[in-house]
């Protein structure tokens, strides 16, 4: 705890990074701990409900947009009804927030003024800012040489991921995000899926100079699990590594789980591929970045749902980086 240097906190401008559902558990943790917070989320999505508005409206995926939304949402009401997902008919798998902001995105000129205006909705704590002003296809090489198109298409079993990118080439991040990022205290990059949630967050055009000219704490939450068909022998560091090829030399931080975990949690992540991720500290040190440890993950997790970060004790210890760095 921060005896005493809570209300310093508050008035931290934070930026967060990402997408799934690493960004919203970071953003239910920070929304009332500090007093300027923005996310900037993937629109990479070409999959399930986002996949299917994206190809039938031409709308950016607004599914990732939506979690965020709803996590920092003040009328908790009227984020239920956004989070409500049909289980029949023509609208099966679709959420009724995803149809609403595509349906403001259509009325207001532009998907970023859409989400503007369903914040405004759900009166949120904070801004939500799409990672491009337009939609973005992920474009995926492999170490073998090949490559594939889209998110849904990015993880094949045998390959390993060496790079992503996104076209349209150049297509601009939102000033007011990148502007958001410029006035930060703290920017966080949130755990979650490496190559196809991070990093397709921070691949906006400008978004690559804002953070090489930004002179605070970047500080990246790393995953307790390698991702099988994305991170399959990833280290921390090659984590690390990864972030920095596609958003520059900008980490200065990494948040890990200091905890074990029990055998039972190992064996039936094991089943499906995946094992705790390699902690070495020397090599992220030699890489300029600073590892801190914490108990991250929330307790009574027994596997079976998935291990997850818990939003309040990530939230602390983001604010104590960014305190300690003032």
């Amino acid at each position: 705890m921060y005896t005493g240097r809570m209300a310093r906190a508050l008035d931290l401008r934070v930026v967060a990074f990402g997408g799934g559902t690493g960004l919203p558990v970071l953003l239910r943790g920070l929304r009332d701990r500090v007093g300027d917070l923005s996310a900037v989320v993937t629109v990479a999505d070409d999959g399930g409900s986002s996949g299917r508005l994206r190809h039938e409206l031409g709308v950016a995926p607004p599914g990732d947009v939506r979690n965020c939304l709803v996590a920092l949402a003040g009328r908790k009401k009227l984020a239920e009804v956004f989070d409500y997902r049909f289980d029949a008919g023509e609208l099966s798998n679709h959420t009724v927030g995803n149809i609403i902001i595509a349906a403001l995105a259509d009325m207001d000129g532009g998907f970023c003024e859409g989400v503007e205006r369903a914040s405004r909705f759900l009166r949120i704590k904070g801004r939500v800012f799409p990672a491009a002003t337009e939609s973005l296809t992920l474009l995926v090489s492999y170490t073998d040489g090949t490559c594939a198109r889209g998110e849904s298409a990015a993880v094949v079993a045998g390959k390993k991921i060496s790079a992503v990118a996104v076209e349209p080439a150049g297509a601009p991040a939102p000033e007011r995000a990148v502007e958001a990022v410029r006035r930060a205290d703290v920017v966080v990059l949130s755990p979650g899926s490496l190559f196809t949630s991070t990093i397709p967050a921070l691949l906006g055009d400008g978004m690559r100079e804002a953070l090489a000219e930004f002179e605070g704490p970047v500080v990246y939450v790393a995953n307790v699990m390698t991702q099988p068909g994305e991170t399959d022998g990833f280290a921390l560091s090659d984590h690390v590594r990864a972030l920095m090829d596609h958003a520059g030399p900008c980490l200065t931080d990494v948040l890990v789980h200091s905890g074990g975990f029990s055998r039972e949690v190992v064996e039936r992540y094991g089943e499906e591929g995946a094992v705790p991720v390699e902690v070495d500290r020397e090599v992220l040190e030699s890489l300029g970045v600073a590892v801190r440890g914490a108990s991250l993950v929330s307790e009574g997790d027994d596997g079976r749902r998935g291990l997850r970060h818990d939003a309040a004790r990530l939230a602390e210890e983001v604010c104590r980086v960014g305190l300690v760095r003032l």
